[in-house]
C-alpha cells in the first residue's frame, strides 16, 4: 500500500495566489485580558481556599477517627483490666477458701490422731490390765493347786 498523503491547506498550495494571509504581528493589550487574568486570580484564591477547606476536613476527619480508635482502645483496655482484676480476685477468694478447707483438715486429722494416741493409750492400759490380771490369775491358781 502505498502511504496516503495529506491533501495540503489553501495557505500551503496557493502561496501567492487568491488568499491573503494578514499576519498582524502587533499586540494590542485588550480591556478584557486585565479581567480575565483577575477571574484567573479569583479562581487560583477560590482553588486554593478549597484545597485549605479540604485539607483541613482531611486533618478534622483523621483526628476525629483517631481520637475514636484512641478511645475505643482505652475502652477495650479497660474492660480488659476490670476483667483480668476479676479473674484475679475470684483466684484469690478460691485459694484463701482452699488455705480454710486445708487447715480445717490439718486440725481435724491433727484431733484424729489425739484420739487415736488416746484409744491406743486405753488399749494399752486394758492389755496392761489384763496382763496383769492373768498373771495374777494364774498366780492364785498355781498357789491353789499347790495347796491342794
Amino acid at each position: 500500500m502505498a502511504p496516503r498523503h495529506k491533501n495540503p491547506s489553501p495557505t500551503e498550495a496557493d502561496s501567492g495566489s487568491e488568499v491573503e494571509l494578514n499576519l498582524n504581528f502587533q499586540y494590542t493589550p485588550s480591556a478584557s485580558i486585565p479581567q480575565a487574568m483577575e477571574s484567573i486570580d479569583r479562581w487560583k484564591s477560590k482553588r486554593s481556599e478549597i484545597q485549605k477547606s479540604i485539607e483541613k476536613d482531611f486533618i478534622d476527619r483523621l483526628s476525629a477517627l483517631r481520637n475514636e480508635m484512641k478511645a475505643r482502645f482505652e475502652d477495650e483496655s479497660q474492660k480488659i483490666s476490670d476483667h483480668n482484676k476479676e479473674q484475679l480476685q475470684r483466684l484469690v477468694a478460691a485459694l484463701k477458701k482452699r488455705l480454710e478447707c486445708e487447715e480445717k483438715i490439718s486440725e481435724r486429722i491433727d484431733s484424729l490422731r489425739d484420739d487415736c494416741a488416746h484409744v491406743a493409750m486405753l488399749v494399752d492400759a486394758v492389755y496392761a490390765g489384763r496382763k496383769e490380771a492373768a498373771s495374777q490369775s494364774a498366780r492364785t491358781s498355781n498357789s491353789n493347786q499347790l495347796k491342794n
